[in-house]
């Protein structure tokens, strides 16, 4: 068997089943990938980018050999597949490509059924093993391609970020995050925007980081962040703007980052859209694209999730109506 086509023998396959569980105790004792995996679970109740990438344990009789080889003939098909290189010769790179398909056998062309990701929001908290509370609001955002997107990660750069340590130049001490909740609350030991795009769905929000009794005033203050980012200025987008497009020129430094990117884009859209094509989409944002971007954002169902010492997170309908009110 190769990489495509495994020989799958059942002792093996009844072997790995262990190092499922270790990745999920694994998963369980970060608490930054618990807010993200409770985060997604919410947003996207009971369907595509919601449902756990780990098997339940009373789904693990279920993957057999059988099972495995049907669902990789459904999905690891040519169409599905991106293949980059950096630093590269196209014609090298399509050398080895042929090389390590030599003994592939195609997968035939059919009609695969592509789920839609659909937004619910909703609340998800689970107490967890950390001494701090791990809070996340997030909103429904852009998906890969769509016309608000640019304003979306520029909103990011607005919000910006830190933690309880850090003062140094470029840390984002002048964002809003850092001067209207770092710095406002000595419980509070980091915070920061996040906007993530897929296909067809996105999720933009602030995770934070307190002292488990101050996590109600963390939450508030976040919700106020959000409900007001209406309003941007053209000096704080300006910044804004140019603190993003050094991030993504940075990020050209890094080969490893430059191929994820690459292939990420390549699956999402079929096409790769260079540092110097998002910063001419950038430059293009105005300040009214940015006041209804956050509109159209804020008026959706917010999704909060929590891990760690929850104890004082605020009931879910009262961060819904602080953001309403902000």
């Amino acid at each position: 068997g190769n990489v495509l086509f495994p020989r799958l023998l059942p002792w093996e396959v009844k072997a790995v089943q262990k190092k499922v569980k270790v990745g999920k105790e694994e998963l369980e004792a970060d608490a930054d990938a618990m807010v993200s995996n409770l985060l997604h679970k919410a947003a996207f109740c009971n369907n595509t980018l919601g449902l756990s990438p780990y098997a339940s344990e009373r789904s693990m009789a279920y993957f057999t050999p059988e099972t495995i080889r049907s669902f990789m003939l459904d999905h690891f098909a040519p169409e599905r597949m991106v293949l980059v290189g950096v630093n590269v010769s196209h014609a090298e790179l399509t050398k080895w490509a042929m090389r390590s398909f030599a003994d592939y056998n195609a997968i035939p062309m059919k009609k695969r059924e592509e789920a839609k990701a659909a937004y619910t929001g909703g609340d998800l908290r689970m107490e967890g093993s950390s001494p701090f509370c791990h809070a996340a609001i997030a909103l429904e955002s852009a998906a890969w391609g769509a016309k608000e997107l640019a304003a979306m990660t520029v909103l990011q750069s607005v919000l910006g970020g830190g933690n309880a340590s850090t003062s140094s130049p470029g840390s984002g001490v002048t964002s809003r995050l850092s001067t209207q909740v770092l710095k406002q609350s000595p419980y509070v030991e980091s915070c920061a925007a996040f906007n993530t795009s897929y296909s067809d769905s996105g999720l933009f929000g602030v995770y934070g980081v307190s002292q488990p009794d101050k996590a109600g005033e963390m939450c508030a203050a976040i919700a106020k962040t959000l409900g007001g980012l209406t309003t941007v200025g053209k000096d704080e987008m300006a910044k804004a703007k140019a603190m993003l497009k050094g991030r993504l020129l940075r990020e050209l430094d890094d080969d490893s980052v430059l191929v994820k990117d690459m292939g990420s884009q390549l699956l999402m859209a079929g096409r790769y859209g260079t540092p110097a094509d998002f910063c001419k989409a950038i430059d293009a944002v105005s300040e009214a694209d940015l006041s209804a971007a956050a509109k159209k954002m804020l008026s959706g169902r917010p999704t909060v999730a929590a891990f760690g010492d929850t104890h004082s997170v605020p009931h879910y309908s009262a961060i819904e109506a602080a953001l309403k009110s902000a």
